[in-house]
């Protein structure tokens, strides 16, 4: 299939749709641990994750010292990242979120077709980027102090659902993260969703790294979006580090790759789509069917903060040009592979070009 000229044949259907997200934000410190250095201004850095926590580990019951280089602020969180990757594709957004209070930080920058409605302070987080991944490490007092009260104090519910009515998919991000975004999920399901009338929309849900919520509380969090389907077909999106967590609290046994608990989340949860994204593949089970598609690997990513997050906007441009979901996978995973490799948000028809090599592939 020649998936770069069906994704550029859907260009302007795609162009003309809206998508609205809420409620996070985050201001990223972005760090490089060095290991060696030589003078002033040459030194080495930790390559990858376990050779930063070989060096780590060595330490223990000695102390020591590292070298941290700062690299760059930039804006963060799963939503903004989402969105400005959608409005780079030419999507009309809005991003609801944690972005300064009461006015918006300067450092969300985003791009001009993304309306940025903020309710809260942000998040404050260093981030260890590593040719492997990366390491977050946050502080957020501000944010997590943000419940339903507040948020529909600073956006009225009428607001909420001006901002949302018209959108064609509605996204949800970062449940695990922030200690009140169940209620607030929830309180959105309960009152705002009834309240939509445009019937043809999705949800798209992007969890965030769950691995410090409780077993019970991450059933909760699954039943609640199962839920959402009542309302508009639902997805949940995944990376590895997150579907790992979740067998560990559905299956029994060794991890055994993305389908099997795939399945086991739809089973449970109620949620339409479960698509899971390694960094080198992709899979989905969907109602009728399940695919799994071997991508290809950035050998030498220029920035991975908010690669999961493109993937995601990648696969909503798949969703609204009305693509199906393997299709919608190859998307996602080359928005993904172009932003790490190029270190920032690309435009549709980069992307649609960086496509091409998916053509006749999978």
């Amino acid at each position: 299939m020649k998936y770069s000229k069906q994704f550029n044949e859907k260009k302007e259907m795609v162009q003309s749709k809206y998508v609205c997200a809420g409620f996070d934000g985050f201001i990223d410190y972005v760090v490089k641990p060095v290991k060696t250095r030589t003078d002033e201004n040459t030194c080495t850095y930790f390559p990858t994750i376990d050779k930063f926590g070989e060096k780590v580990t060595s330490l223990a019951g000695i102390s020591g010292n590292i070298e941290l280089v700062f690299e760059r602020t930039d804006f963060g969180g799963c939503g903004p990242h989402y969105i400005n990757g959608l409005a780079n594709m030419g999507v009309n957004c809005t991003c609801v979120g944690a972005l300064g209070y009461p006015e918006v930080n300067p450092v969300f920058d985003m791009h001009k077709n993304c309306k940025t409605v903020t309710v809260s302070e942000p998040g404050y987080s260093y981030l260890f980027e590593f040719e492997d991944g990366k390491i977050i490490m946050s502080n957020i007092k501000e944010i997590s102090q943000l419940r339903w009260d507040d948020l529909i104090e600073r956006v009225s519910v009428e607001e909420l659902v001006k901002y949302f009515e018209d959108a064609d998919i509605i996204t949800l991000v970062n449940w695990s993260y922030l200690v009140h975004f169940h209620e607030i999920y929830e309180k959105f399901y309960e009152i705002v969703m009834p309240k939509l009338k445009k019937k043809d929309r999705k949800i798209y849900i992007d969890i965030a790294d769950c691995a410090k919520r409780s077993p019970e509380e991450i059933k909760a969090a699954l039943k609640m979006f199962g839920r959402y389907s009542e309302y508009a077909p639902t997805y949940l999106g995944l990376n590895k580090s997150e579907a790992m967590v979740m067998h560990s609290v559905l299956c029994e046994g060794e991890y055994e790759g993305s389908l099997p608990i795939a399945r086991a989340i739809k089973e449970y949860s109620g949620i339409g789509t479960v698509i899971i994204h390694p960094i080198d593949s992709s899979a989905a089970v969907f109602d009728g069917g399940e695919v799994e598609v071997q991508g290809v690997l950035c050998e030498k990513p220029k920035k991975t903060t908010g690669g999961g997050d493109n993937f995601n906007s990648g696969f909503c441009a798949g969703l609204l040009a009305g693509l199906d979901v393997k299709s919608c996978l190859v998307s996602g995973m080359t928005t993904s592979y172009l932003y790490v490799k190029n270190g920032k948000c690309n435009s549709f028809d980069d992307i649609c070009k960086a496509m091409e090599m998916y053509d006749d592939r999978v």
